[in-house]
């Protein structure tokens, strides 16, 4: 095994092992892209500077991490963030208010779309 390889596996164990501090686990996305080392590195830099900024707390970060995915119909990356919001205190509601709002602006975003076409088409 050469250098570059103990790099890359040195890199993917830490950047796994902090991911799993984070998560609890390892989501799928980050263990697919372990197979490819600079992938996971320039992902995890851009979810490392996001998650260390603080101008949001935790959890609010998490309630607009659970939001999103409810917006974009993750299933995957909203079970996550719910597991996380609720880890860092997001009651029944918090969670369940979070959800309906993001998926009523996805909603909503669709809704009008479709209307401009059709005044459009009129």
């Amino acid at each position: 095994m050469g250098q570059n390889e103990k790099n890359n596996e040195i890199i993917v164990s830490e950047i796994l092992d902090n991911i799993k501090e984070y998560f609890g686990f390892v989501p799928k996305i980050f263990q697919v892209l372990s197979e490819n080392p600079s992938a996971l590195k320039a992902y995890y830099l851009k979810f490392e500077a996001i998650i260390k900024n603080n101008s949001l707390d935790p959890l609010t970060m998490e309630l607009v991490a659970v939001g999103a995915a409810s917006a974009l119909g993750a299933e995957h990356c909203l079970s996550t963030h719910l597991k996380v919001a609720r880890e860092l205190g997001a009651n029944d509601n918090q969670l369940l208010n979070t959800i309906l709002m993001g998926t009523m602006i996805a909603e909503t975003d669709a809704l009008a779309s479709s209307l401009r076409v059709y005044e459009s088409f009129k």
